[in-house]
């Protein structure tokens, strides 16, 4: 007769291993967390932009196009709802640009958050967009648009996920300019940047300056376009 013996771990080969199961998940879930986190508000930043540049694309082609464009997203003497809130929301003779679910006019919240934190996290400070018109679109994101007014272009404040966290400039709070080409880019990065081949640098300089102590994450949406769309900060 042959007898077989079936040898097992022992409970405190079980608890080592355990332990060390639990050490590496304690290492490596928050990374593997923080990118998918970074990912999913570079995700619905893209998005965002994509949809304002063929709103932006849309309205260029109208017949009246420089008047309209006046009336939108610049003041000329005009009110912020006959401007910005117009091309959010239209009005009894035009249609809006976008589906908002949330008017907030002239209040940032509830469509932003109260406070946002800078990247470095050595500042939370609070967030109103008074001079601009604020909306929470369908996809859950918050736009504010300051109209352009003296030479300024619009200013545009997203927060891609709403007033949800995490509430950070250069996460899910960015901040951008539409000039008058329509074209979409950083404070004081225009078509005279794009064609003397000057704005990557622009960018890189601003970004320097300006994205990881910011709290609307001014100088972090140009990083990302000269990386090609990816979140290496």
């Amino acid at each position: 007769m042959k007898h077989t013996t079936f040898s097992g771990f022992s409970l405190s080969e079980v608890l080592i291993a355990t332990a060390i199961i639990g050490i590496i998940a304690a290492i490596t879930i928050p990374t593997v967390v923080a990118s998918y986190q970074k990912q999913t508000m570079l995700s619905l930043l893209q998005k965002t932009y994509l949809e304002l540049g063929e709103n932006l694309m849309i309205l260029s082609t109208e017949a009246y196009n420089k008047t309209f464009y006046q009336s939108l997203l610049s003041l000329q003497g005009r009110s912020i709802a006959n401007t910005a809130g117009k091309f959010f929301m239209g009005d009894a003779d035009e249609k809006g640009y976008y589906s908002v679910i949330k008017d907030c006019e002239t209040t940032a919240q509830p469509c932003f958050a109260d406070t946002y934190a800078n990247l470095n996290g050595t500042k939370n400070e609070a967030f109103s967009c008074s001079e601009g018109y604020n909306v929470l679109i369908k996809s859950g994101t918050a736009m504010c648009i300051i109209p352009a007014d003296g030479g300024n272009p619009a200013e545009v404040h997203v927060d891609v996920n709403g007033p949800e966290g995490p509430n950070i400039g250069g996460r899910d709070m960015f901040t951008f300019y539409i000039y008058d080409d329509y074209s979409i880019d950083e404070k004081d990065i225009g078509p005279d940047k794009i064609k003397d081949n000057t704005a990557k640098d622009a960018r890189e300089a601003l970004y320097t300056k300006s994205c990881k102590v910011s709290t609307i994450g001014e100088g972090c949406f140009g990083k990302l376009l000269n990386d090609n769309w990816k979140m290496n900060y």
